[in-house]
């Protein structure tokens, strides 16, 4: 009787910490499973709150401002001059001079056309950097979505066995009371137990931050009931992959904005059309006259250079970008198809060692219940197979996931 209550006490002693443990260190986080959450509307709530969703809608701006100019008739606003001379302050004979000029400025010669291709170029980049960044977040999402998946299925498996032992150290708990069992065997149940609890409350507080990270980046506690993937057919990066298609449009921007520097000019043609009132004296007529004339920059500004230099330069960036962009979701595709492939291997191979699992536990089992072995051993034997069971069960998500990344890789928007 000593026994069973000392038993009974560390154990309910042992678990009671635990959930001590749980209840001051954790802040419990709750998932809604939605059946009718889908993956689509889950990124689109995510791309909401993305920190660049305003630098992306400022950029539509930008671009819409660029094709808005390239319409526009006239390249700057008009000016409106004019001015008065008299001679009162020196002769006063009563002569003076009234002049009102309408200055009106001109596109270059293959500037506005420049401009125009500029404004598409720059409406087209910005459809572009649209669907990368969506494809992007998309990324993001995956990866919390399956890290979530995992967590929560490592916990769960840890306390499914954590309660299997719970249920074997009460079995042994009454053997040991009637003298079946040795007190050595309750020992080893106890503490493969106490080995389990630390390890289910350890998987927990992983589970909470997979989750407190899942809230943060999509801002909502709803989860989708199915997160699994159909594998795309793709199997090479195409031409409208998103970071191509961002990266190739980058680069025809960035040759527009170049094409526009080296026609532009810090000075304008314009033509001035003006009328000049003029009275020599007080007795002398009027003489009101209308006239026109034309303002032609000599040669170009030395402020273009500069100018025309840091266009090139950009335009040398968007080539860089193009040719690393294109490195990066090539070795993208190739370390996703690798893993894909590890996984199934590794999945196949676990099918395997289940089934041969499966037929040893049953003979053990048997063996254990004629006596052949001890506690310490059928628990070691347990302890192995479980861990197989386990493994598969990650293997499972795992694949999932690296279905994901694969469609990833490939350009395969959520």
């Amino acid at each position: 009787m000593r026994v069973r209550i000392f038993s009974l006490m560390t154990l309910v002693a042992f678990l009671g910490s635990g959930q001590l443990w749980a209840e001051s260190d954790h802040e419990e986080l709750a998932l809604v499973f939605d059946d009718l959450l889908t993956l689509p509307e889950l990124l689109d709530a995510t791309l909401k709150r993305h920190p660049d969703a305003g630098v992306l809608q400022a950029g539509r701006a930008t671009a819409e401002a660029e094709s808005k100019y390239g319409r526009y008739w006239i390249p700057e606003m008009v000016e409106l001059e004019g001015f008065h001379l008299s001679d009162r302050q020196f002769d006063d004979i009563g002569a003076h001079e009234n002049e009102i000029a309408l200055s009106v400025p001109f596109w270059l010669p293959g500037e506005k056309k420049a401009q125009d291709r500029l404004g598409e170029a720059s409406m087209e980049a910005h459809a572009s950097r649209s669907a990368e960044f969506r494809w992007k977040v998309s990324a993001i999402l995956r990866k919390r979505l399956w890290n979530v998946a995992l967590a929560k299925r490592q916990w769960e498996l840890a306390l499914e066995q954590e309660q299997r032992l719970a249920a074997v150290l009460e079995q042994v708990t009454l053997h040991t009371e009637v003298g079946d069992l040795s007190r050595a065997d309750q020992l080893a149940t106890l503490q493969e137990l106490a080995i389990w609890k630390a390890e289910t409350m350890t998987l927990e507080a992983v589970f909470q931050d997979e989750v407190r990270e899942y809230s943060s980046v999509t801002g909502t506690s709803r989860f989708p009931s199915d997160i699994s993937e159909l594998l795309s057919t793709l199997s090479e990066i195409r031409e409208d992959h998103p970071a191509l298609q961002s990266a190739l449009a980058a680069l025809v921007k960035a040759t527009a904005s170049t094409e526009v520097a080296s026609r532009g000019n810090s000075a304008r043609p314009s033509m001035q059309v003006f009328w000049r009132g003029y009275q020599g004296d007080r007795i002398g007529p009027n003489v009101d006259a209308l006239g026109i004339g034309l303002a032609v920059p000599l040669g170009k500004s030395p402020r273009m250079g500069p100018e025309i230099a840091r266009a090139n330069e950009k335009l040398a960036m968007a080539e860089a970008g193009l040719i690393r962009t294109r490195r990066e979701i090539d070795l993208q595709l190739h370390e996703a198809r690798h893993l894909l492939n590890t996984t199934r291997q590794q999945l196949e191979n676990s099918r395997k060692m289940i089934e041969t699992a499966n037929e040893r536990h049953r003979l053990d089992r048997l063996a254990f219940e004629l006596g052949e072995f001890s506690v310490t051993e059928w628990l070691r034997r347990l302890s192995v197979l479980k861990d197989i069971e386990r493994s598969h069960e990650i293997l499972l998500i795992q694949e999932g996931a690296a279905i994901a990344a694969y469609n990833q890789a490939v350009g395969e928007t959520l």
